[in-house]
């Protein structure tokens, strides 16, 4: 404490200091926390990337999942059931690991990914490999991790988002409430996905026809809960659905017209 001549207290010394010095503690603090987050969110990119340059060229497949997939657990959130377990923090990693679904199709060879005719029974249990191939992978990373890894989520959509509600999916044939909430969302994001997009194999379904589908499947392939808030939100799949398909066709034309200048 400060004091004056007559020994009254005028002030105190290193208030003003300490202050500055804890600001700078919590601004460092936020900006290491931002650069973990923003890591983190390039390394799962650049995983998912590896599969989607095996594939056929799906443009923006990954952003159109990762939004699918935060939308429907949002929705979800509101369900009595999900509202401890659907956290703000399930939300921002179910966008982040969501695009990781696919990452085991680098280990299916090309002349069965790519085929595109039907493929024989054969060739379909090789592709139902990459599951397996994804969720291994994921977990051999995340067991070089020690604490509590962004990759968990990741891992267990890989291994499960072609399990079903009925129990006839792969690879384990889980069912119901066996299989996680999380693949449960990106089965049905993947579906809607591959529905309205035009692959090597088939042409785009338009939302209407892709919608029915999903109805159709309803305690079948998906779970009901997660197709009703599916219902509740396809106004918004569409809108985002338009958006993105515009972007793909900007990026198309973009090369085009540079030639042409």
């Amino acid at each position: 404490m400060l004091q004056d001549s007559k020994d009254e207290p005028t002030g105190f010394r290193g208030i003003i200091r300490d202050r500055t010095e804890k600001k700078k503690l919590e601004m460092n603090l936020i900006e290491s926390y931002k650069n973990l987050q923003e890591a983190r969110a390039a390394t799962i990119l650049g995983l998912a990337k590896l599969a989607e340059y095996r594939d056929e060229g799906t443009g923006t497949h990954l952003e159109r999942i990762r939004e699918y997939a935060k939308m429907l657990a949002q929705e979800m959130r509101k369900i009595p059931k999900y509202v401890d377990y659907v956290t703000p923090e399930y939300i921002d990693d179910i966008f982040q690991s969501s695009i990781l679904h696919d990452i085991g199709k680098v280990g299916i060879p090309d002349a069965i990914l790519l085929k595109p005719g039907r493929l024989t029974p054969e060739e379909f249990e090789v592709i139902k490999r990459h599951t397996t191939f994804g969720g291994d992978a994921i977990r051999a990373i995340e067991s070089r991790i020690k604490e509590s890894s962004f990759l968990f989520m990741g891992k267990e959509i890989a291994y499960n988002h072609h399990e079903k509600w009925d129990g006839s999916g792969y690879p384990r044939g889980l069912k119901g409430d066996e299989i996680p909430l999380s693949a449960r969302i990106v089965a049905l994001a993947d579906v809607y996905d591959a529905l309205t997009t035009k692959r090597f194999y088939k042409e785009a379904y338009t939302h209407e026809k892709s919608k029915q589908i999903i109805l159709d499947l309803k305690q079948i392939h998906f779970d009901p809960q997660v197709v009703d808030a599916f219902v509740k939100l396809e106004n918004a799949f569409d809108r985002l659905r338009e958006e993105k398909l515009r972007e793909e066709m900007a990026l198309i034309e973009q090369p085009a017209r540079a030639l042409r200048s």
